[in-house]
């Protein structure tokens, strides 16, 4: 489960849930509001290891981005899956086409990412 936060000027995601990775793909899901609507035709991967879980996150939704951009490519559906301890593979469902929306960038400014005794939280904020 994801949930928009109020922000001034940029936008602020907040996911829950019992893993890691289900909570990494509430976050990138909530990301994928922000760039528009698209059905399920199409599938992009991409893969980051990092030393960090926070570095982790950054690098995965910032390739996200990257990727939708050069394709272009408008994400519906992320599924994460943990290839090794501290490394993910993201499958992204969408569309071939240009997002309605760009997001400029995903920053580390009042970036969370907490595991609690029930699950993770992952709060990130994007510069659009």
């Amino acid at each position: 489960m994801h949930r928009i936060i109020d922000h001034p000027s940029d936008f602020l995601v907040e996911g829950k849930n019992r893993t890691f990775e289900k909570t990494l793909e509430d976050v990138a899901e909530g990301m994928f509001t922000q760039m528009g609507k698209a059905g399920e035709k199409d599938t992009i991967e991409i893969e980051s290891e990092k030393e960090l879980v926070e570095d982790l996150v950054i690098d995965v939704l910032s390739k996200i981005i990257a990727e939708c951009e050069i394709v272009p490519f408008t994400p519906e559906r992320a599924e994460v899956g943990k290839t090794g301890e501290k490394s993910v593979r993201v499958r992204i469902h969408g569309e071939r086409k240009q997002p309605e929306n760009i997001i400029k960038g995903v920053t580390y400014h009042e970036l969370l990412v907490k595991k609690q005794d029930d699950g993770w939280i992952i709060r990130v904020l994007f510069d659009i």
